[in-house]
């Protein structure tokens, strides 16, 4: 369920980034605000991704609750260094019938109150192909993943129409006779103009409720310094081009590991072309976790660097795309280059392998509503 994002819902975390930009000078948040020396758009950007949290728990989790009518989330509008005081959850309360029930405490640092849940909201964009989870003491939280889809224009809602009036706009127009020679193929346009009918932000979509354990269990995970390979796209191929002499099962490259998910062995790191060259290099990349539900009905026929083709020797899947019997498809090959610190990566596709949590963590709040009445 799609669930759209307008000025309302934003309203407080663009107060709550305009006063760490005001007052940054003064070091608030240090940790998270300067590394990058960003103005005010730029710490818009890098901060969007709490957007969701109240979103997601407000419209779409917490009605579930049924125990209570009136019940939201708290969110953390907290400044402080985590580097000092660590980082605390998400969701750090709710607020039944008016009255905050805390799930965390700050006692010099961030404490969890017996009995209650540890929440983080990870926010990804639609079109990211992967998940991923640094190492930050998630190991007993519960994972919200959230799929968001906002305007390139996001902003544009949020400021004052004043510069956008009929005024502003006839004075960007451009002497076309004094400046333009010749356009005959249009190159160059006239500034138009900007649309403001549109309240909406963009739209924020729950994937799953999930735990950081089993997210792990589930995923690739990549030291400092190792990549990760993940296939980019898929296409059916059409042309006449022969192939190598390759011919062998994709079982013959990994197996289905207990997640469900087809894993990559050694025999796909150390390839050899026809011509004696690694194809790529285990010391820095490892490939993702795929879901393949029959290795045995799909031959790999070519391995380049970038790409692979593959036949389907009956109907099958790959990742989340369902193969016809007999057909070859060309796969692209991509690699994320990665710094410092370890991470988990999960395609996207896969979350739907990852065991639900959605009922547990509402059970869980539930039995603290009823608690608190």
């Amino acid at each position: 369920m799609n669930i759209k994002i307008d000025r309302d819902d934003i309203k407080k975390f663009i107060y709550f980034i305009s006063d760490l930009t005001q007052t940054h000078s003064d070091k608030p948040m240090q940790g998270a605000l300067s590394s990058k020396g960003d103005f005010m758009g730029g710490i818009l950007d890098r901060w969007i991704n709490i957007i969701p949290e109240s979103i997601i728990f407000n419209k779409q989790i917490l009605p579930k609750v049924q125990s209570v009518k009136e019940i939201s989330v708290i969110t953390d509008y907290y400044e402080y260094d985590p580097k000092i005081v660590g980082i605390a959850p998400d969701v750090i309360g709710i607020r039944v019938n008016g009255k905050a029930i805390p799930f965390v405490v700050f006692n010099n640092k961030w404490e969890v109150v017996d009995g209650c849940p540890q929440i983080e909201v990870k926010t990804f964009k639609k079109k990211q192909k992967m998940l991923s989870l640094r190492d930050q003491n998630y190991i007993g939280k519960y994972l919200v993943i959230v799929e968001t889809d906002f305007r390139v224009d996001y902003l544009v809602p949020m400021i004052d129409p004043y510069f956008y009036s009929e005024s502003v706009y006839k004075e960007l127009h451009m002497d076309d006779d004094i400046f333009i020679v010749a356009n005959d193929k249009k190159i160059i346009k006239q500034t138009r103009q900007v649309d403001i009918s549109s309240k909406d932000i963009g739209y924020v979509k729950l994937l799953r409720i999930t735990t950081a354990e089993e997210f792990i269990s589930m995923s690739n995970k990549c030291e400092a310094k190792i990549g990760i390979e993940y296939f980019s796209g898929i296409e059916k191929y059409t042309g006449k081009d022969k192939f190598y002499e390759c011919e062998k099962k994709l079982s013959e490259y990994g197996e289905i590991i207990s997640s469900g998910l087809f894993s990559f062995n050694n025999n796909w790191y150390s390839y050899l072309d026809s011509k004696g060259k690694t194809i790529r290099n285990f010391q820095k990349a490892k490939t993702i976790n795929i879901y393949a539900d029959n290795p045995e009905a799909i031959t790999i026929l070519k391995i380049f660097k970038s790409k692979i083709w593959i036949r389907a020797d009956e109907k099958c899947m790959w990742e989340s795309i369902e193969l016809e019997k007999g057909c070859i498809y060309k796969i692209g090959i991509s690699v994320l280059e990665r710094g410092a610190g370890e991470e988990y990566f999960l395609l996207k596709s896969s979350i739907t392998h990852l065991k639900d949590f959605e009922l547990e963590l509402i059970n869980c709040i539930d039995r603290i509503v009823k608690e608190s009445l």
